[in-house]
C-alpha cells in the first residue's frame, strides 16, 4: 500500500469517528440558538449533558451509531475478514449491558430475532442514515480490494439493520465515493458523478446558504430524505476545509452524529489524516482501536 493511500485510508477512518465525536456533546439538539448559546462554536469535544440522549458518555467518545461502527472496527481487526453472519453474531452480543441510547432500527431488529427471525433477515424497514453511516471501518479494512467487493460488503452491513431501498442506494453511493476518494479521485466530480440525483438537486438548491439555515431547510432529522442532502451540502460547501465542515455540521444540530460519520469518511478520504486536527485525533477515546484496523492490512 503506497503512502498516499495509507494517508487517505487513515483519514477516512479517523475522519468518520472524529466528526461523530465532535457532535456527540450537542447531538439531537434541534434548537440551534440554544446549541450556540450553551456551547459556542463547536470546535472541540464536549461531554453530553445529563439531560441529553447520552448522559453517561464522556468527551471524545462515540454516539450510539459510532459505537456500532466501532464494534465493526473491532470485529474486523480481531477476525481479519468480513463475514456478514459472523459479524451479526458479534453485533448482537454488544447489547448485553449496553447503557447508551438504542435507536428504533436496533430495537426492531433485536425484537424480530427474539421472536424467531433469522438474524440476517431481521432488519427494520428503516431509511435512517444511521445504518448507512457505520461503514468507514469496512472501507478502510478492504482498501485494496476491488471497488465492487467493497460496495457489496458495505451494503451487506447496512441491510443487517436497515432493509430499505433508500438505505441501499445511500450505502452504495457512500461506499463508492469514499473508495474512489481514498484512491485519489477529486472530491466534487466524484460526488456529482456518484450521488443520487434527487439528493444532489436538493443540496444544490441551498448551496448558497450557511449551514444552520441550509440544514434547517433540508431537515435536521435522521431519515435519508433529509440527511443525505444535508451531508452532500456540507461536502460541497466546505469540502476544502475539513475541520470547518465538521464544526458546521455540529452547529447545524439535529442528527449531527450520523451526518458526521458519513461526512467524515468522505472528507477524511479526500484530505488524509493530516487534515484532521491532532487534538481531535488524540482526544478520541477509541484511537488505539482505530489504529488496530489500520494495522490489519
Amino acid at each position: 500500500m503506497n503512502d498516499e493511500l495509507l494517508n487517505r485510508r487513515a483519514g477516512l477512518l479517523f475522519g468518520s469517528f472524529t466528526a461523530d465525536a465532535l457532535s456527540l456533546g450537542v447531538h439531537w439538539i434541534y434548537d440551534t440558538d440554544e446549541l450556540s448559546q450553551k456551547y459556542g462554536y463547536v470546535s472541540q469535544y464536549h461531554a453530553p449533558g445529563s439531560d441529553s440522549y447520552h448522559p453517561k458518555k464522556k468527551a471524545g467518545e462515540q454516539s450510539h451509531v459510532g459505537d456500532q461502527a466501532l464494534r465493526l472496527a473491532n470485529y474486523l481487526s480481531r477476525s481479519g475478514e468480513w463475514n456478514c453472519e459472523s459479524f451479526m453474531m458479534d453485533w448482537l452480543s454488544m447489547w448485553r449491558g449496553y447503557s447508551d441510547y438504542l435507536d428504533h432500527a436496533t430495537k426492531t431488529t433485536l425484537q424480530k430475532i427474539e421472536n424467531g427471525k433469522q438474524m440476517t433477515e431481521a432488519a427494520a424497514e428503516s431509511n435512517e442514515l444511521a445504518g448507512v453511516a457505520r461503514i468507514a471501518p469496512l472501507i478502510a479494512f478492504l482498501a485494496e480490494a476491488p471497488e465492487a467487493e467493497v460496495v457489496k460488503a458495505c451494503v451487506e452491513q447496512t441491510l443487517l439493520t436497515h432493509a430499505t431501498s433508500e438505505a441501499e442506494e445511500a450505502t452504495t453511493f457512500f461506499a463508492m465515493a469514499a473508495y474512489r476518494l481514498m484512491h485519489g479521485a477529486a472530491l466534487e466530480p466524484t460526488i456529482r458523478e456518484s450521488a443520487p440525483a434527487w439528493a444532489l438537486e436538493k443540496a444544490d438548491e441551498v448551496l448558497q446558504l450557511g449551514a444552520v439555515e441550509a440544514i434547517a431547510q433540508l431537515g435536521q432529522s435522521c431519515p435519508l430524505p433529509a440527511a443525505l442532502p444535508a451531508v452532500l451540502y456540507l461536502t460541497l460547501k466546505h469540502g476544502d476545509n475539513l475541520s470547518k465542515a465538521f464544526s458546521e455540521n455540529a452547529m447545524a444540530g439535529g442528527d449531527n452524529c450520523a451526518r458526521g460519520l458519513a461526512l467524515g469518511l468522505l472528507l477524511g478520504a479526500t484530505h488524509g489524516i493530516d487534515a484532521i486536527p491532532k487534538a481531535w485525533q488524540d482526544g478520541l477515546v477509541c484511537k488505539k482501536q482505530l489504529l488496530r484496523v489500520l494495522d490489519s492490512e
